[in-house]
């Protein structure tokens, strides 16, 4: 297992999943995923180091290293520092195979969104005005409150159910809450650019008219 320091990491992406998040990175129509991230809420004795020593998972490797002819600690490399540290994994079919050990059901879930992933049929984006996103089904959600209050409006800042009512298919309902689609995310920031505007032409106008 290689170590290595890395203050800061580049081109990472955040993926949530059932309210687990845990970051990928993609590479030459593979990726890299973070296990410790992906095992935080299995507890301590799901972390990474006690899937490693087990004799499937040592089995696994040597194989995988073989069929693709490196060393397998190529195949699993520790982060030292910054905000994504921890036990990353250089291959994607590594990650499914520790969800599997994590939970069945989880690894579904998992199984689906990297696949998805690698096809290109789901986008992986960066945060929105500060916002991180949640991948479901493919395809990119922020929370609708969050990004309200990152561009500065009130959470009473409109009727929920009339922008729902008026563009369904940007609005979905997850773990309970409002999420909305980026086009969304860019349209109610374009009404608050919009107004500010505004503002600031009112402002500038009154400031000229006074001088003149």
């Amino acid at each position: 297992m290689e170590k290595r320091n890395e203050k800061q990491a580049t081109n990472l992406q955040v993926v949530e999943l059932n309210h687990q998040k845990f970051a990928v990175e993609l590479q030459n129509g593979n990726m890299s995923i973070n296990l410790t991230q992906m095992s935080q809420p299995f507890g301590r004795s799901k972390r990474p180091l006690n899937w490693l020593i087990t004799q499937e998972s040592k089995d696994y490797l040597n194989a995988l290293s073989v069929a693709k002819k490196i060393a397998t600690a190529e195949l699993v490399k520790v982060k030292q520092g910054g905000q994504n540290q921890g036990t990353w994994v250089t291959d994607y079919r590594i990650a499914m195979r520790f969800a599997q050990w994590l939970s069945p059901e989880f690894s579904i879930a998992v199984d689906e969104i990297l696949v998805n992933l690698l096809r290109g049929d789901a986008l992986l984006v960066k945060p929105f005005n500060g916002v991180e996103p949640t991948i479901h089904q493919g395809k990119s959600w922020y929370n609708y409150l969050d990004v309200l209050v990152s561009l500065g409006y009130s959470r009473n800042s409109g009727s929920v159910a009339v922008r729902k009512r008026l563009f369904p298919q940007h609005f979905a309902k997850l773990f309970g809450r409002n999420f909305i689609t980026p086009v969304f995310c860019n349209f109610l920031k374009s009404k608050k650019d919009a107004v500010q505007l505004v503002l600031d032409f009112t402002a500038n106008h009154k400031v000229i008219g006074g001088l003149s």
